[in-house]
């Protein structure tokens, strides 16, 4: 499309961009419990013990685990990486290959859980402390717990707490009041919450436990299809399944992998996680056209009629171009000050976003095709809060970034592969330059020499023969560099 987008950092502090391996995603240590048998076992957790239920549970539902000697490890402090390695799971969450990463204390060398602390860094569940530290083998408080729980699991206020010892001042006292109020706490007695108190293994259980089973409010669901459903309604997709549905149809497709990039987009911009991907793959072809492969522009940000290529925005990734999306829609399209405004759902967005008067349902239909629409799925659906806060999309270049290399400098081909006019692999239209009708030119000979000039965002490398002065262009894994 070609509307103007916006989006936000949520990170203030300068990000470090990481690549960490997915580990073991193990409580603290493995457990050595049988889990083969289908009554699991702590010798230090008694039957009659008051937290037992919920111990029990999340253990068969392998949220929770214990230590190497079989123990639950009873009455031990609970750590902050365990905390986010518990919500983690119980959230259904998934790990991506890069991250970008805020701590200075965050890798595989100081935490088991380095994917579980970011994932929930990226969804302002976590925040590090003034040093730039996520102290993971630190213990955490009552309050700071309560903090963290009500943003996993986007707990409503109620009521106001009623504990004597939280004050009105308090920073954790929404919090606080939101455990209160769904049930979660009663406080430890004689009106106290004890907001200071460590919080230990079987108490995080027992309030992760009930945090898990407090039901939203139901919503009135008159949507008899995704054309006129509320996309301000968080899906239940997950990024894996959005993954699958893509390699089904298209596995050659650039988008696949960054199904977990949708779900992000919808926790912090505020709009339905499967509409976004549903919208990136009818607006850029599953990532194949060239203004998405080579600007990583999948929503046709600034494409206007007259050039399309050329005026385009460039976005660095495909999650950046995602978020942008989410957040320029849910301002512009699903709020009702917004400027195109006409109801929160396809059929509203049609309206004003899109000429074709079928495109709602092109969109409700590639939905439908990638999970089939249910009432239940929404009835009790997160209604997802707008993010208030959003990038200037102008301060964003239409021109792709290049690495130029020395003049003059010669590589070898070492593997034989195509080369073409454009770097762009697809047999598509090829909006940069109309007058290429044949973007593949022919494949390159191991041993031959060439001289390479600049390289994209995408591994693409320029390059001329020696034997002439013609440039084109072929993947840099082709050659030596």
């Amino acid at each position: 499309m070609k509307k103007g987008l916006c989006n936000i950092a949520f990170i203030t502090m300068a990000l470090q961009v990481i690549t960490i391996p997915i580990i073991s995603s193990a409580d603290t240590v493995n457990s050595s419990v049988n889990r083969d048998s289908k009554k699991l076992v702590f010798p230090d957790v008694p039957n009659d013990h008051w937290a037992y239920e919920a111990i029990m549970i999340l253990a068969n539902k392998n949220i929770i685990a214990g230590y190497d000697n079989g123990k639950f490890g009873l009455g031990d402090d609970v750590t902050r990486e365990q905390v986010a390695a518990l919500i983690f799971r119980a959230l259904n969450l998934e790990s991506k290959k890069e991250y970008n990463n805020p701590y200075n204390d965050v890798n595989k060398g100081t935490t088991m859980f380095p994917n579980e602390i970011l994932t929930l860094t990226e969804r302002g569940i976590f925040i590090g402390d003034e040093h730039g530290d996520f102290r993971p083998k630190d213990s955490l408080t009552r309050a700071e717990m309560a903090q963290i729980l009500k943003r996993a699991f986007q707990l409503k206020v109620k009521a106001e707490h009623t504990f004597s010892d939280v004050p009105t001042t308090s920073w954790a006292k929404d919090a606080i009041s939101a455990l209160q109020s769904n049930g979660i706490t009663v406080g430890t007695g004689n009106g106290k919450f004890e907001p200071d108190m460590i919080v230990k293994r079987e108490q995080y259980a027992q309030f992760l436990y009930r945090a898990m089973n407090v039901k939203n409010e139901e919503n009135n669901i008159t949507a008899t299809s995704y054309v006129d459903l509320d996309l301000t309604l968080a899906s239940n997709i997950s990024g894996k399944e959005i993954d699958n549905f893509i390699e089904k149809y298209h596995a050659d497709s650039p988008l696949l992998g960054h199904g977990q990039d949708f779900i992000h987009a919808q926790n912090e911009y505020g709009v339905n996680a499967l509409y976004l991907a549903s919208h990136a793959i009818l607006e850029s072809g599953y990532g194949k056209s060239e203004i998405a492969y080579r600007k990583h522009n999948l929503f046709g940000l600034r494409a206007y009629d007259g050039d399309p290529f050329k005026y385009a925005k460039y976005l660095p990734t495909y999650g950046d171009s995602i978020s942008y999306n989410a957040s320029y829609v849910r301002k512009n399209y699903l709020e009702k000050d917004g400027v195109y405004y006409n109801g929160s759902t396809l059929t509203g967005m049609n309206v004003m976003y899109a000429s074709d008067s079928k495109w709602s349902e092109k969109i409700a239909n590639i939905m439908e095709r990638m999970k089939p629409f249910k009432v239940e799925d929404y009835k009790f659906a997160t209604r997802l809060p707008k993010n208030p806060n959003a990038l200037d999309v102008n301060a964003l270049s239409n021109e792709i970034p290049y690495k130029s290399f020395s003049t003059g400098l010669a590589v070898t081909v070492l593997n034989s592969g195509f080369y073409y006019h454009v770097p762009y692999p697809f047999d598509l239209q090829i909006k940069s330059d109309p007058t290429i009708k044949e973007n593949k030119v022919g494949i390159l000979t191991t041993g031959a020499k060439i001289i390479p000039y600049r390289e994209d965002s995408n591994g693409w490398i320029e390059f001329s023969f020696i034997t002439n002065g013609e440039k084109y262009w072929t993947l840099k894994s082709n050659v030596s560099m």
